[in-house]
């Protein structure tokens, strides 16, 4: 019997390994950091960068990941008005990649210079975290795809259900590459986005 109870044991293993193991991306790492606009732009912008880790599965066509969706829900805090505790502000934006080779692929997203200088941003957020779809399908979350202050599945699901309301009065301010002036930034690790807006 304890043969027995060993053996599902390590057959459980193995299962959840080949799961871990089959996805098709993931977040590898996640940099934040803040730099000027090309072109000698005045003031200083925000930049995500989420790096995904590309793995196709043989049947893909031409070895590729299609319809991969990056969305990103970031907490800040920031200066309260004066002689108010800080405040904590969340801005949220999603990218849809049209598709992805295997390898590393790079997903960046921008605040503003105005948005920057107002709320003191500098360093990390102090709360983050990146969900991926493929073709509409979730995929779990790697570890890397949240702040370290969110270490549990329980606390990332309450930031999830807390901050996505939260956000909704910053849609719109943290943007895709694509619509920022760093669109032509990166051409060698920057994938094709699905455009949508004016629709």
């Amino acid at each position: 019997m304890p043969r027995f109870r060993a053996f599902i044991a390590l057959l459980g293993f193995c299962v959840l390994a080949f799961a871990a193991a089959a996805q098709e991306v993931e977040v590898s790492n996640v940099r934040f950091t803040t730099l000027r606009a090309p072109g000698g732009a005045p003031g200083n912008w925000f930049e995500a960068a989420v790096q995904l880790n590309v793995r196709p599965p043989s049947s893909a066509p031409g070895q590729m990941v299609g319809r991969v969706k990056v969305s990103i829900l970031i907490g800040f805090e920031a200066p309260g008005a004066v002689g108010a505790e800080r405040r904590l502000e969340h801005y949220r934006a999603e990218a849809e990649c049209v598709a992805l080779e295997s390898g590393r692929a790079d997903v960046r997203f921008y605040l503003p210079p105005e948005l920057v200088k107002r709320d003191q941003i500098h360093g990390d957020p102090k709360y983050w975290g990146v969900e991926l779809t493929v073709a509409g399908r979730a995929v779990p979350a790697a570890r890397a795809a949240y702040a370290s202050a969110l270490a549990t599945a329980e606390q990332r699901k309450n930031f999830q259900t807390r901050a996505g309301p939260a956000a909704a009065a910053n849609d719109g301010i943290l943007q895709a590459q694509y619509l920022t002036p760093f669109a032509n930034e990166y051409p060698r690790a920057t994938p094709s986005f699905v455009r949508r807006e004016g629709r």
